[in-house]
């Protein structure tokens, strides 16, 4: 199956209550769309080409199309955007990276996009990606506990994300909850309003690199 021409995005919104969600952690880094069908391929969320910049995905298991956040951690433990462009940008490989999985979009050439986020993300724990270089991180069903955890903890926020919903490419079907204390949610902003036109309506802040 070849790499989605973009990857399922998110809408920024309140957390949802009702109805059948998971919630993740937001984790502040690099979107990446990555196939080990024929060797390894490495895609940002605007088409990028990162291969060459994380050899260390190649000991992925083979056959799968996944998609995650490529992380780089501080000393905490936390998040490091400053960090993580270092070593993506500038290729500092002195830096370690993290792909954080949080869906599989084919397995052995299948494609999973027709299949519900919860069936995908029952596939997707199966497999027990866990490696030297990646991980899956956790779901959690109780989204305003996780929200505060988030909150006290200095992360970036929680993405919400239907059970029912399919895998569909650049359309915004997830929610992310933003904490408006983070540490970089400021310098976003002014970001954001920089690089618009006058006049233009703002974006919201998912894309946090032109990458």
């Amino acid at each position: 199956m070849p790499l989605p021409a973009s990857p399922m995005l998110a809408r920024t919104g309140c957390l949802p209550t009702g109805g059948s969600w998971s919630y993740e952690v937001m984790w502040d880094g690099f979107r990446a769309l990555v196939s080990t069908e024929n060797g390894l391929r490495v895609r940002s969320r605007r088409g990028w080409n990162m291969t060459t910049r994380v050899p260390e995905l190649s000991e992925l298991p083979p056959g799968l199309v996944l998609d995650g956040e490529l992380v780089a951690f501080d000393d905490d433990g936390r998040p490091h955007f400053p960090l993580l462009s270092r070593r993506i940008l500038n290729d500092d490989r002195a830096i370690p990276v993290t792909l954080m999985i949080f869906d599989v979009l084919a397995i052995n050439r299948v494609s999973l996009l027709t299949q519900t986020y919860a069936l995908r993300r029952g596939r997707l724990e199966e497999l027990q990606l866990d490696g030297p270089a990646w991980t899956t991180p956790p779901t959690f069903d109780d989204g305003a506990a996780l929200f505060e955890a988030v909150c006290i903890r200095g992360l970036e926020g929680v993405v919400a994300k239907p059970h029912r919903s399919l895998y569909q490419p650049g359309k915004r079907t997830w929610i992310t909850i933003k904490n408006r204390s983070y540490w970089r949610r400021e310098s976003e902003i002014a970001a954001m309003h920089l690089s618009q036109p006058f006049g233009a309506p703002a974006r919201d802040l998912d894309g946090k690199a032109a990458v």
